[in-house]
């Protein structure tokens, strides 16, 4: 029987299909974000939510490199780090961001997984002070964050998913570790976790409240404490292994 299982599983991981590859091979330098708009819509990304009241780009605030990928993911050549600080002001507002959608004709609908990888940084970390969103569909339904919650008392340094209006997987993250996840969309639905090299297992089971999409950010949107924006130096986020598929899921980082 365990052997059948086995087969299954393989059988599973053999069929499933790349809808979306959001991994960063295709990308020589962070300039190539720059060439995206809406009247070019070329690349893996809609680059255009990030601070633009002082001329800068795309390219401003996030950065290639090797350094920013998990080193377990042999299928990418490179992550990328998202920065924000005190200018990064998108189109007015109270509220600090840098962030990439997908750019696909694809729907990213249905039973889905969606993977990411990310990593709080040892050098320039969000500050736990303030809620960071950086995993996140539009409608808010399923929402990786990081620090403290708006309207939430004290300082509380974790990493968490929201789905619901409820916490179903927190943990105080290590800095400089990478955590793994896919958001398994549809029916069942669910979330996948692991650390570093280690497989994905499913740690929830349960509907994320959306049947997926492409208006699904990656980044970090900073909201601001007591409704004043706080004056910050760089806080970065390392991100890498982004992409979606429509079986298995594949567990390996």
């Amino acid at each position: 029987m365990i052997q059948i299982l086995a087969l299954l599983v393989l059988a599973s991981i053999a069929s499933a299909t790349v809808l979306w590859d959001g991994r960063f091979n295709n990308y020589s330098t962070a300039a190539d974000f720059n060439y995206w708009s809406w009247n070019n819509q070329t690349g893996a990304y809609q680059t255009y939510i990030y601070g633009n009241l002082q001329g800068e780009t795309a390219s401003s605030w996030l950065t290639l490199g090797s350094t920013y990928k998990n080193p377990s993911t042999t299928a990418e050549k490179q992550g990328v780090k998202v920065k924000i600080n005190s200018t990064s002001i998108w189109n007015g507002g109270d509220m600090l961001r840098t962030e990439i959608l997908p750019q696909t004709t694809n729907a990213l609908t249905g039973h889905l997984y969606f993977h990411v990888s990310l990593q709080i940084p040892t050098v320039n970390p969000p500050n736990p002070a303030y809620e960071h969103q950086i995993v996140f569909w539009e409608e808010h339904t399923a929402d990786i964050k990081y620090g403290t919650l708006s309207g939430q008392t004290g300082v509380s340094d974790t990493l968490q998913l929201i789905t619901g209006g409820a916490s179903v997987w927190s943990v105080t993250p290590i800095k400089g570790t990478w955590y793994n996840f896919i958001l398994e969309t549809g029916s069942p639905g669910g979330l996948w976790v692991s650390t570093n090299s280690s497989a994905l297992t499913k740690v929830y089971t349960g509907t994320l409240g959306t049947s997926g999409g492409t208006d699904w950010h990656v980044g970090a949107l900073r909201l601001p404490l007591n409704g004043t924006v706080q004056q910050i130096t760089e806080s970065d986020i390392y991100y890498s292994g982004i992409y979606v598929e429509d079986a298995g899921p594949t567990t390996t980082p």
